[in-house]
C-alpha cells in the first residue's frame, strides 16, 4: 500500500476469555505498517488474557493491557473512550485476525475531513463440512455487495463491531445496556450527517458458528439488537419472511437443488433466531444473558 499515514492511532481490543486467541489477533496487528504514533489497548476483564497481552508489552512498549470492570462491552469501551487521546481509534475484538494491510487501509479514509468512521468487511472462517457453509458465504458476498452499493451511494452506515475505525471524540459514551454496540455507533454518526465508509480491502477473519445452538445464540442476539435500534431510533428493522425468503432464494440460485435440504433447515433455524431476538427484547432479559459466549466462534 502506498502513501504515509500522518494519523495518531489507538488500537482498541477488546477481549474475554480470550488467551487462547489474543496472540493471533496481536501477530496479525503488529504486522502491519502502522503510524509511527500509536498504541495498541488490549481492554479485558480476566488475567488468563491479560496475561498473554502483557507479555507482548514487554517486548512492544506501546501496548497495555486496561483491567475493564467485566460488566458487558459497551462499558469497557466507555471506559477505554476516556483514556484514547490519538486522532483515530481503531476498534476490533481479541478472537479474530486482521488481513493484511487492513489497518492502513482503514486509516486512509481520514484523509477526508468529514469522514467520521470507517468499517472493514468481515470474511467467514467456517468448513465447507459444516451446515452453514453454504449461508456464511453467501452472506459473506451479499453484504459485500451491498454494502459497496451504499458507499457509493453514500447510504452506508452499519459498521462491523470486527474491525472499523473512528475519530475520536465524537463518541464519548454509549448506553450501557445497548447490544448491538457498532451498529448504535454506526446510526448515531449517521444522524449526525457523518460520512462513513466501507473499506472492503480491510479484511478481518471471523470464525462462523459451527453448531446449531450457536448460530441461534448470535443471531438472536443481533437480531434483538436492532430491535433495540428501532425502538430507540425509529430504526426500520428487517422483516423476517423477506430475510429468510430471500437467502434461500440465492442459496438455490448458486447451489441448485442438491443443497435444498440445507437451505430449508438452515431457514427454519434462522426463523428459530428471529423468535428468539423477540423474546429476548420483549422479555427485556439482563445484558449477561443476552451476551452469552459463543464458543464456536473461538
Amino acid at each position: 500500500m502506498e502513501g504515509s499515514m500522518k494519523n495518531d492511532v489507538t488500537i482498541l481490543i477488546t477481549a474475554y476469555k480470550e488467551e487462547k486467541n489474543i496472540k493471533k489477533c496481536l501477530d496479525s496487528i503488529l504486522a502491519q505498517k502502522l503510524p509511527k504514533k500509536q498504541e495498541i489497548l488490549v481492554l479485558t476483564p480476566d488475567e488468563p488474557t491479560a496475561m498473554v497481552a502483557r507479555t507482548y508489552g514487554k517486548k512492544y512498549k506501546n501496548l497495555k493491557v486496561v483491567k475493564d470492570p467485566g460488566k458487558g462491552k459497551p462499558k469497557a469501551l466507555n471506559l477505554a473512550f476516556k483514556k484514547v487521546k490519538n486522532k483515530i481509534l481503531v476498534l476490533t475484538d481479541g478472537d479474530v485476525v486482521l488481513g493484511k494491510s487492513s489497518i492502513p487501509y482503514l486509516i486512509r479514509h481520514f484523509k477526508t475531513p468529514n469522514v467520521a468512521a470507517v468499517s472493514g468487511r468481515v470474511v467467514f472462517i467456517i468448513s465447507k463440512n459444516s451446515l452453514f457453509y453454504e449461508w456464511a458465504k453467501l452472506s459473506e458476498k451479499t453484504f459485500d455487495k451491498i454494502r459497496k452499493l451504499q458507499d457509493k451511494k453514500k447510504e452506508f452506515w452499519h459498521l462491523t463491531g470486527y474491525l472499523y475505525a473512528m475519530r475520536s471524540g465524537i463518541i464519548k459514551q454509549i448506553p450501557v445496556n445497548v447490544i448491538a454496540d457498532d451498529a448504535y455507533i454506526g446510526y448515531f454518526l449517521k444522524l449526525k450527517n457523518y460520512l462513513i465508509k466501507y473499506e472492503p480491502k480491510a479484511k478481518v477473519y471471523v470464525k462462523f458458528p459451527s453448531s446449531i445452538k450457536d448460530f441461534i445464540k448470535q443471531k438472536s442476539r443481533t437480531r434483538a439488537g436492532f430491535l433495540q435500534l428501532r425502538r430507540w431510533f425509529a430504526f426500520k428493522e428487517r422483516r423476517i419472511l423477506d430475510e429468510i425468503s430471500f437467502g434461500i432464494r440465492d442459496l438455490y440460485k448458486i447451489y441448485g437443488i442438491k443443497k435444498l435440504y440445507k437451505m430449508i433447515i438452515v431457514g427454519l433455524i434462522y426463523l428459530i433466531a428471529w423468535l428468539r431476538a423477540y423474546w429476548i427484547f420483549l422479555t427485556k432479559k439482563p445484558f449477561e444473558k443476552i451476551w452469552e459466549r459463543v464458543e464456536t466462534t473461538k
